[in-house]
C-alpha cells in the first residue's frame, strides 16, 4: 500500500487534509501526518514513503529545508509543498534545487489537490517500475549481484536496515536509546 507523510505546523490543516484523503482513498493509502519536522524527519529514516507533502513556513524549519533532508535521505520519495506562500524564488528554489514535483496553494481546491496527490502517486509507481526494470537489466548483464539487488530492495522498503554500525572489535554499535529491551520481541529484526 502507498505511503504519504503529510508535515504542518497546523493541526486544522492535518486534520482537513486527513479527512479529504481518507473520503477518496478510503483504506488504499496509508497517511502519517506531523506537526513537528524533527518527528517527521526521525520517521522518514526509517519508513519509505511514496509521497511527502510539506508546508512552507513553519516555525522551526522552513518546508525547503525539511524536503531537502527528505531528499537526501529518500531521493525516489516524490516531494511536494503545500503552502499559503506564492513567492516565485521560493518556488524556483524548490523546483531546481529539491526538485519539488508540485507547489500547491493554500486555501486548496479539494478535486486539485486530490489531482496532483494522484499525479504524485502515479509518479512514484512510475519511478519504482523503472527502477525495477534497469535493476532486472543490470542483474541480467552482470553489473549488479543478486545480493547487491536484495540489499537495494530491502533499504527501498525500510530505510536505513541495511546500514550497520561496527565497533573497532566488530561489534555492532546499537543505535542511541535503543536496547534490546526496548524492542517488542514481535518486531525483533534478525
Amino acid at each position: 500500500m502507498p505511503r504519504l507523510l503529510i508535515l504542518d505546523d497546523e493541526p486544522n490543516v492535518i486534520a482537513a487534509l486527513r479527512r479529504l484523503i481518507r473520503q477518496h482513498y478510503k483504506s488504499n493509502l496509508e497517511v502519517m501526518a506531523f506537526v513537528d519536522p524533527a518527528e517527521a524527519l526521525a520517521r522518514v529514516k526509517d519508513t519509505a514513503f511514496n509521497v511527502v507533502m510539506s508546508d512552507f513556513r513553519m516555525p522551526v524549519m522552513t518546508g525547503l529545508a525539511f524536503l531537502e533532508q527528505v531528499k537526501s535521505a529518500q531521493p525516489h520519495a516524490v516531494r511536494m509543498i503545500l503552502s499559503a506562500s506564492c513567492d516565485f524564488d521560493v518556488i524556483q528554489k524548490a523546483v531546481n534545487d529539491v526538485e519539488v514535483f508540485r507547489y500547491m496553494a493554500k486555501p486548496w481546491s479539494e478535486q486539485e489537490l486530490l489531482n496532483q496527490l494522484q499525479a504524485g502517486l502515479d509518479k512514484s509507481a512510475l519511478g519504482l517500475q523503472e527502477r525495477t526494470l534497469a535493476d532486472a537489466m543490470r542483474l541480467q548483464q552482470g553489473a549488479m549481484s543478486p545480493a547487491d539487488l536484495e540489499l537495494k530492495r530491502l533499504e527501498e522498503q525500510e530505510p536505513g536496515i541495511t546500514v550497520v554500525d561496527w565497533g573497532p572489535n566488530g561489534e555492532v554499535i546499537m543505535p542511541d536509546g535503543l536496547l534490546d529491551s526496548d524492542i517488542e520481541p514481535q518486531t525483533r529484526r534478525s
